[in-house]
């Protein structure tokens, strides 16, 4: 009976594993068909490795459940080491997962400074036009200029 619902649990997360890897290949053809500098494009494929990497050791480790339960049921000394070798296939999943985690962060506050100095950029240009033009207000016509009303 465990081995059952250890079979059952490792295919409900390969599938999941599957459809993860599915949706990282749309992201990745998505965001080839955007226009990007070489740094978005650096970080783009090296997240796609890292996440597709993830998915396909979820998948591993899933697939490992029935085999680490037979493996257990008949060498157990050697289940021991089977078992150590996917703990090491899950904390690799951890690190990649804190990778990514410090490459987004780092990544978009990359992205938030140069837009805040884009910004800034615009902000003074802004200002320097308005202070040449009268603050942006359209000038009065010249008083020499101005018709005259007669009633």
């Amino acid at each position: 009976m465990e081995l059952f619902w250890s079979i059952l649990l490792a295919v409900l997360l390969v599938l999941a594993a599957a459809g993860m890897m599915i949706g990282h290949l749309r992201t990745w053809r998505a965001a080839l068909d955007q226009r990007m500098n070489d740094d978005e494009h650096d970080y783009r494929r090296r997240q796609f490795r890292r996440r597709m990497q993830t998915s396909g050791m979820l998948a591993l480790i899933s697939a490992s459940l029935p085999t680490g339960v037979l493996v257990m049921s008949t060498w157990p000394k050697i289940g021991a080491f089977f078992w150590g070798g996917v703990l090491l296939l899950v904390g690799w999943v951890g690190l990649l997962a804190l990778a990514d985690m410090w490459a987004t962060k780092y990544h978009y506050g990359r992205v938030r400074r140069d837009n805040t100095i884009e910004e800034a950029k615009l902000q003074a240009e802004l200002n320097r036009l308005q202070s040449i033009r009268g603050n942006g207000k359209a000038h009065p016509p010249h008083p020499a200029k101005r018709e005259r009303r007669q009633d």
